[in-house]
C-alpha cells in the first residue's frame, strides 16, 4: 500500500478568556492525501500562512502554532 500524508495542525491566539488564550484545530476539507512528506510540509506551510492572515485580519495575535503530517494509506493523492 502506498504510503500519503495528510496536514494536521493546532494554533492557538491571545484571548481575553479565563485563560488568556484560545486554539482551534486545523485540516484541510476536503483532507487531501500528499505523495510526499515533502509535499504535505509545503502544504502545511501555506496553509498556516493563510490562517495567519485571516486571525491577523481580525485582531488576534497567534501565541502558538504547531503542524503535523499525519501518515495515511488511502484518498485521493496529489
Amino acid at each position: 500500500m502506498l504510503k500519503t500524508f495528510a496536514l494536521f495542525g493546532l494554533i492557538c491566539f491571545a484571548d481575553n478568556n479565563q485563560w488568556g488564550e484560545s486554539c482551534m484545530n486545523f485540516w484541510e476539507d476536503p483532507v487531501v492525501h500528499y505523495k510526499s512528506l515533502n509535499d504535505c510540509g509545503n502544504a502545511g506551510k501555506q496553509k498556516g500562512m493563510q490562517i495567519r492572515d485571516v486571525l491577523e485580519r481580525n485582531g488576534l495575535t497567534i501565541t502558538n502554532g504547531e503542524l503535523w503530517c499525519i501518515e495515511t494509506t488511502k484518498g485521493k493523492k496529489t
